[in-house]
Formats: structure tokens, C-alpha cells, sequence
């Protein structure tokens, strides 16, 4: 399940061939937005809001247990998100 990474090799397979295009291209813009928000806010600002409505439409578009699912899928992944590289590229 995808919560706030760059689609991995791995997701872009298991996506549909149909979708993972269009995954790509939406996570791009987005990055897009949020790095041109970052330079009128404080980073946390900008991804605590991603955050934010991230969760409720995951909360709002998946089941009660898939929306435990997904949470837990972010509480696992603690050791394995990365940082982005270049933090100057952010800002």
C-alpha cells in the first residue's frame, strides 16, 4: 500500500499497467505543488497538511479495516522511508 513515498519498482508493479503511469504523473505534480508551497511555508506545514488530507481521504475512500491497514502499513515503514536527498531541491 502507498501512504507518502515515491512509487517504488515494486508498487509500479503490483499497480495495474493501466494506472502506474498515472501514478507517476500525479505524485510528480503534486511534489510539484508542494515544493512551490514550501517556499511561503515551513516544510512541516506543507506535509502535515498533505498529511492531513491524505488520511481522511483514506479514511473516507477505504473500509475501517483497510483504513487500520494502511495506518499500520505508515507505523511499519518508519525505518525504511528516506529522506529526500538534496534538501535544497526543496526550497
Amino acid at each position: 500500500m502507498m501512504c507518502y513515498t515515491r512509487p517504488t519498482q515494486k508498487d509500479l508493479l503490483m499497480m495495474p499497467k493501466n494506472k502506474d503511469k498515472e501514478l507517476q504523473d500525479i505524485y510528480n505534480k503534486i511534489f510539484e505543488e508542494s515544493v512551490k508551497h514550501m517556499k511561503k511555508y515551513e516544510t512541516q506545514m506543507v506535509a502535515g497538511t498533505l498529511m492531513a488530507i491524505a488520511i481522511r481521504l483514506y479514511k473516507t475512500s477505504l473500509s475501517d479495516d483497510g483504513f487500520h491497514d494502511m495506518l499500520q502499513t505508515v507505523l511499519d515503514s518508519e525505518d525504511i522511508i528516506r529522506p529526500y536527498k538534496d534538501k535544497e531541491t526543496m526550497h
